[in-house]
C-alpha cells in the first residue's frame, strides 16, 4: 500500500514540473546567387614562320675510269698419259674327247642333213651327208690330225633335172587394138560486125522576137 501511495507522489511530481517544448521556427536564409563572371579567352594570332628554303648543293659526280686488269692466263700443264699395255694372257684349255651327232630332214624346205664327228685328245674324225638339189647324195668323211686335214667326198644317185615342159596355157579371147578416130577441127564462123555512121542533124537557127516598147506617157 505505501508502495503505490509513493508511486502516485512521485507521478504528481513529474507532472507538475513537466513543460511543454517551446516550438521555434527555423531561420531560413534565402541563397545567394552569384552570376558567374565569364572570361572572354584572348585568341593570339599564331605566328607564321616563312620557311627557309635552301636549293640542294648539286655536286657533279666525279667519274673513275674503270681500271682494266688483263686476267692472267696460265697454260694447263698438259701430262701425256701412261699408257700400259695390257697384259693378254693366252688361254690354253687341255684337250678333251668329245663327239656329237645331228640330223634335219624338213620336207617342206627340201631339207635333208646330218653330221656327227668324235674326238679323242688328238685325232677328229667326223663325216656329214647332205640331199642335194639334183636328188644326189653328198657324204663326206673327214679326218684332222696332226698331219692336216683329209677328206673324202662320195656321191649316191643319179642327177635328175626335170623336163621343160611348154605351157599349155591360151588366152581365151583375142586382144583388138583400140581404133581412135582424130576429132574434126571445125574452123569457127567470124561475122564481122556491120558499122552504121551516126546521123548528124544542124541545128535549127531560131531568130529571137523582138517587141517595140509601148508609147512614152505624157506628163
Amino acid at each position: 500500500m505505501k508502495f503505490f501511495v509513493l508511486v502516485a507522489l512521485f507521478a504528481f511530481a513529474a507532472a507538475d514540473s513537466y513543460k511543454a517544448a517551446e516550438y521555434k521556427a527555423p531561420m531560413y536564409d534565402s541563397p545567394k546567387y552569384e552570376a558567374p563572371k565569364y572570361e572572354s579567352p584572348k585568341y593570339e594570332t599564331p605566328k607564321y614562320e616563312t620557311p627557309k628554303y635552301e636549293a640542294p648543293k648539286y655536286e657533279t659526280p666525279k667519274y673513275e675510269a674503270p681500271k682494266y686488269v688483263a686476267p692472267k692466263y696460265e697454260a694447263p700443264k698438259y701430262e701425256t698419259p701412261k699408257y700400259e699395255a695390257p697384259k693378254y694372257e693366252e688361254v690354253t684349255y687341255a684337250a678333251q674327247p668329245y663327239s656329237f651327232g645331228y640330223e634335219v630332214q624338213d620336207k617342206e624346205s627340201y631339207t635333208d642333213f646330218e653330221h656327227t664327228e668324235k674326238s679323242d685328245y688328238n685325232v677328229v674324225t667326223g663325216s656329214y651327208r647332205v640331199v642335194l638339189p639334183d636328188s644326189r647324195v653328198q657324204i663326206v668323211t673327214y679326218k684332222a690330225d696332226a698331219n692336216g686335214y683329209t677328206a673324202d667326198v662320195k656321191y649316191e644317185g643319179e642327177a635328175k633335172y626335170p623336163e621343160y615342159v611348154e605351157s599349155q596355157y591360151k588366152s581365151s579371147s583375142s586382144y583388138a587394138a583400140p581404133a581412135y578416130k582424130a576429132p574434126e577441127y571445125k574452123k569457127p564462123a567470124y561475122t564481122a560486125p556491120a558499122y552504121t555512121a551516126p546521123a548528124y542533124q544542124a541545128p535549127a537557127y531560131q531568130a529571137p522576137a523582138y517587141q517595140a516598147p509601148a508609147a512614152y506617157p505624157n506628163y
